[in-house]
This record gives structure tokens, sequence and C-alpha cells, in this order.
């Protein structure tokens, strides 16, 4: 029991961790989801500022070409000064002509960058902080006509300030022509990374680079998803709580029994059939026993009626055959020749179709062996004689089975039964055995047992043998087949090697 009961901890424990796991899932998806849409958000809303900070600079380009229509005069240059200082991102605007700087709205013409007339023709270009006279990085918005080009530059402060974000781990970037600028520091090339998104302004040729967010981050699940983490936690933990006592209430005798035979707690013990006037050791009876982890056994009157009522006995005791012969073969060659192995087979068995397929597998454990194999047919269910049973039993018997009638009648057997099939023994029940007390009276139920044995020519198998008083009456009657406690308890394995050591080796003899 308590090895279901240990089985149960752990098919509770691995689905609570199972719903735990999956709520961590869950909880980090919605997590690195919201993650995820506020980078995306972030990343919109500066492009945003950076585009509404570009439409200024279009405007400014607008005025400064109307300019250069009417001449850079001092009234021009005013007008130019005016649109700078009227814009609030703008630091400063040239008109370039000739490829020389024709008019600017810095007074005298005076400019910030350095060689503006030699910038690429292209509508937008990041100018690192060397290349400015105040060692400040800018972005260049230009624009070409039939005479002249116009350049504004935006301050990086304003840019900075655009990619400024709530979240202090948004990262944002902006990008133009394979050089960008972050936050902090100045222009420098593109670094292309996996672990980064882009997003793309629909009016103007720049780009919001800004991270990816690791789909499971330790930090971002500890920190933003504690409280659910406890949650989830604690309902797992409950979970694990009422799954183990339901596994553990609802757990029948039978799943233990079935769990018992597939993990080889029902094992084989012996109990030696001896020759009651030699004392020579005829054979062994097979009997289950349980054993769990913690060397602690069951009753077979527990668990054997249990495993007739519920079809579980066909594989306790195919586990029983299997085991058997793999522990006898080291030992066989100690074993008296015509060393007889009784197991017992319960009618459910019989019934089953593999039966005769059990056996002979069973058989071929011992192939080349001289031991005799005795199938002891127990009395506990109706043995409904067919044709199919009779068929069943006479083959085996044909194949070099012996064939048993166990605990003779205490059970469902009578006389058809055993004119019907071919019986080699009859096993008296220890219930007609414990009555012998020495008394008259007492042997007068087994004296007729015996004699109608002997009137079917079966030979006799008396079980339950206690006494000194017993032994004596069953010698006088000349059975010498017994078995019970006054001779061995039923022994594990390693007694039972033991004891065949400590015997010389012999030859069964028949009687």
């Amino acid at each position: 029991m308590k090895e279901i009961k240990r089985r149960n901890a752990w098919i509770a424990f691995s689905l609570a961790l199972v719903v735990f796991l999956a709520g961590v899932f869950v909880i980090n998806w919605q997590l690195w989801h919201s993650d995820q849409a506020t980078h995306v958000a972030a990343a919109r809303q500066a492009a945003k500022k950076i585009a509404a900070i570009l439409d200024e600079a279009h405007a400014a380009t607008a005025t400064a070409l109307n300019v250069s229509r009417s001449g850079c005069s001092g009234q021009g240059q005013f007008q130019l000064g005016t649109e700078a200082a009227l814009q609030p991102h703008l630091r400063t605007i040239l008109l370039i002509k000739d490829g020389q700087v024709w008019c600017s709205s810095l007074p005298g013409n005076r400019v910030l960058t350095l060689h503006p007339e030699s910038l690429p023709d292209e509508k937008l270009q990041l100018l690192p902080a060397r290349m400015m006279v105040n060692k400040r990085p800018v972005l260049i918005y230009h624009t070409r006509s039939a005479q002249v080009r116009v350049i504004v530059s935006i301050s990086d402060i304003h840019l900075r300030d655009a990619l400024y974000s709530d979240e202090d781990n948004a990262g944002l970037a902006l990008s133009v022509n394979h050089q960008m600028i972050a936050r902090y520091g100045d222009v420098g090339p593109l670094k292309a990374s996996p672990h980064q998104d882009i997003f793309s302004s629909p009016d103007y040729p720049f780009r919001i680079i800004y991270p990816e967010s690791p789909f499971f981050s330790p930090s971002r699940l500890f920190q933003n998803g504690f409280g659910l983490l406890i949650f989830i936690f604690s309902v797992s933990l409950l979970f694990y709580f009422l799954l183990r006592k339901y596994l553990n209430v609802y757990t029948s005798e039978e799943e233990n029994l079935r769990y018992a035979i597939a993990q080889g707690y029902i094992v084989p013990f012996y109990q030696p059939v001896v020759n009651g006037k030699t004392g020579e050791i005829y054979g062994v009876e097979i009997l289950a026993r349980w054993k769990n982890a913690t060397t602690q056994r069951r009753s077979p009157a527990e668990f054997i009626p249990l495993a007739e009522r519920t079809g579980l006995i066909i594989p306790l005791t195919r586990s029983l055959m299997a085991q058997v012969a793999a522990q006898m073969n080291p030992i066989f060659s100690k074993l008296p020749d015509g060393f007889h192995i009784g197991l017992n087979i319960s009618v459910s068995h019989i019934n089953a179709p593999s039966f005769i397929d059990d056996c002979l597998h069973y058989q071929r454990g011992f192939e080349g062996k001289a031991v005799k194999l005795m199938l002891e047919i127990t009395e506990q269910e109706p043995l409904l004689l067919n044709d199919a049973v009779v068929d069943k039993l006479n083959t085996l018997h044909s194949r070099g089975f012996s064939i048993a009638l166990d605990d003779f009648g205490t059970g469902y057997s009578g006389l058809s039964c055993l004119h019907e099939l071919i019986f080699d023994y009859i096993k008296i029940d220890q219930s007609f055995v414990g009555r012998v007390t020495g008394e008259a009276p007492s042997s007068k139920l087994l004296d007729c047992v015996i004699e109608m044995a002997r009137t079917l020519s079966l030979r006799i198998i008396a079980e339950g043998v206690e006494t000194q008083v017993q032994l004596e009456y069953l010698n006088r009657q000349n059975i010498h087949l017994l078995q019970g406690y006054y001779f061995w308890k039923p022994m594990p394995y390693v007694a039972l090697v033991m004891l065949l050591l400590s015997k010389p080796k012999a030859r069964i003899v028949e009687e």
C-alpha cells in the first residue's frame, strides 16, 4: 500500500508540476506579448515624433525655397532666421548654390556643419559630432531644386527626446541610411542584430530600431508577474494535495494487487513435501506471498480470493511460473531426480484461452531437467466439466504434467470430477488432518476420504501436518507424502537453496 501511495504522490506531483509550468508559460507569454506590444508602441510613438520634426523641416524648406527665388538679401536671411527660430526643433537652414554656402539662418551666413556643400544628395542623413563645429551630431533634411540645395539641420537633443520612452529598457534608436543614433552616444554605423526589430516610418526614409523581447526572461517574470506566480504556485500546491488525497481514497485493492504483480512484489515461497517415513524431500509446493519494499508481507488469505474474483489470478500465476523457472534453473543439479514442483492453478485460469500455452511455456523453462511439474487445481471455484476443460487437462497430462486436486473435500469437487478427469494425486486439506488428535473418533472422517481415494487408485498428499500424532497416524495409513509446519514452513528461495544443499542428492521413488 505504501508503494501505491508513493506512486500516487508522484502522479499528483507530476500533474501539479504540469499545472504550475502551464501557468508559468501562460504568464510568461502574456508578459512577453505585453513587452513586445510596449516596444512596438514606443517605436511607433518615436517615429511619430520624429516625423513631426521632419514636417517642421519640410515647412522650413518651403520658406527657404521662397527666399532662394527672391535672392539671399538681408530680408531673406531674416526670413530664414525667423523660420529657424519659430520652429522649435530646427537648428539651422542653409542654401547651397554652385557648391557654396549661399545663404544661412545664422547671422553672417555662418554654418555649424563642416563642408556642408560636400554632403551627399540624400533626403535624410545623420552626421556625427566630428563633422559639426559645435561637436554635436545632427540629422540633415535635404532638398534639391533646380538652382539650389536646401539643408535643414535638426539637433540631436530633439532626436534623443523623441527616442525617450517611459520604459527604461525600450532601447530605441533612429536609423537613416545605415547610420544610427540612440539616446546616448554619437552617430555610428548600423549594427545588425538578430535580437532587434524595426519599425519603418510610412512618411520619411528612416526607421526606428527597438530590441526584440526575449520570450523567456526570469527577471521580467519575477518583476512583473511575481504576484501571479505566487497565485499559480498556491493553486498547484492545492491541486497536488487534493489529487493525492483523491487517488489514495479511490485506489482500490484490485489496483493495489495489479500494481504488486506488475512490480514483482508477489513472489514464490516454497513449502517442502516430505516422505513421512524417510524424511526425504519429495518436492515443493509453490505458494504466493506478497512482499513489499518494506519487507512486510500480506497473507494469501487477503489477496488470493481478490485475485480470483478480479481475474488477476491469471497474471499472478504467470508471474509465479516465470519466477519459479528462473529461480530453479541455477539449482537443477542439486535437485533429486524426479523432484516434484507443484503449482496451484485456478479454475478461471483453466477456462482462459491462454491456459495451455501458459503451462507449456512454463514447462519449457524446465526442458531437459529431471523434475516433475504438478498442476494443483484449487477448489475455490466450481470446476464445470465440459469437453474443453477435459481436453485441456488431458492434453497437459499427456505432455508430462501431473494433475492434482487440491484441498480435496473442502470445495466444489465431487465424484463426477474424479471420474471424468485424469488425476494423479488428491491433496487432503488441513481441515481433515487437523482433526486427528489421537482419540478414536477424531479420524473417522479422514478415514473415509482416504478409503475413497484408494478405491479410485489415487495417490494422496496430506497437507497441514503439525503434530507427531498426525504424522504417526498418516504413516500407519501408508500415506507418506506430507507437508506442513511440523516439517517446514513455506520459505523463500534462498532458504530453500540452503535446505537442499544440506541434504544429500537422492532419487525420488514413486510409491
